[in-house]
């Protein structure tokens, strides 16, 4: 008799806690003091690819979040993914066939795309890698901010914005990915990459169920 596995598909089904459930482990997790939104990689270059779903769509939904996020009073770090040719190394340049960086520093690709420049107060992390965690200082400056949860947002959702995900939860940081302010380049890829996340990685939700929590909270301080 083989033993039991354990089912992690379950896990990330969407309908696993009643809306109820998901709000309370939302305001028990994302006070807005301790949060940190992780604006991943929102450059010309991942803008212009073809994405799920369109970024035509994901694009003004994140833009909105930002601007709540930053109204509740949480920290918004904007990451860009910037290559130089040193770092671009031969292992780089075999998995993407190319023999230099394409996203040199300076150049156009790697700039913040037109309304996602950072704003002041905002907190800037350039990475040579996929993850924000990978060869910069992001763990010491949340740390330094008293941020105990992260919310990761940007493109894409199966590369980047896992990988900064993953980072984040195995460095025991609370983390909520939002489904809806992400996108990949195959609807399949964004979806299977979201339930692993949801399955092991923390926690996954749209950005209107955390919007809600939040604008509850601030209700119930205003009576």
């Amino acid at each position: 008799m083989q033993d039991a596995q354990p089912d992690l598909t379950s896990v990330a089904d969407p309908n696993r806690t009643t809306v109820k459930n998901m709000q309370a482990e939302l305001a028990s997790i994302a006070a807005p003091r301790h949060t940190a939104v992780l604006v991943v990689d929102i450059q010309n270059l991942f803008v212009g690819f073809p994405l799920h779903p369109p970024v035509e769509e994901v694009l003004p939904r994140l833009h909105r979040f930002i601007h709540a996020a930053r109204s509740a009073g949480a920290l918004i770090v904007r990451i860009a993914n910037v290559i130089p040719d040193e770092m671009f190394s031969a292992v780089w340049q075999r998995q993407h066939g190319t023999p230099t960086t394409f996203l040199a520093p300076g150049s156009e690709a790697a700039a913040f795309a037109p309304g996602f420049e950072p704003e002041p107060g905002d907190i800037v992390i350039t990475k040579p890698r996929y993850s924000a965690f990978i060869g910069t200082p992001l763990e010491t400056v949340l740390r330094s901010k008293g941020i105990r949860t992260v919310i990761v947002v940007g493109l894409t959702t199966d590369v980047c914005v896992s990988s900064t995900a993953r980072d984040a939860f195995q460095r025991d940081f609370d983390t909520i990915t939002l489904a809806d302010c992400a996108a990949e380049q195959t609807l399949a890829r964004h979806e299977s990459g979201l339930a692993t996340l949801a399955s092991v990685f923390g926690m996954v939700c749209d950005s209107s169920e955390l919007l809600d929590v939040w604008g509850a909270q601030h209700s119930r301080a205003a009576v």
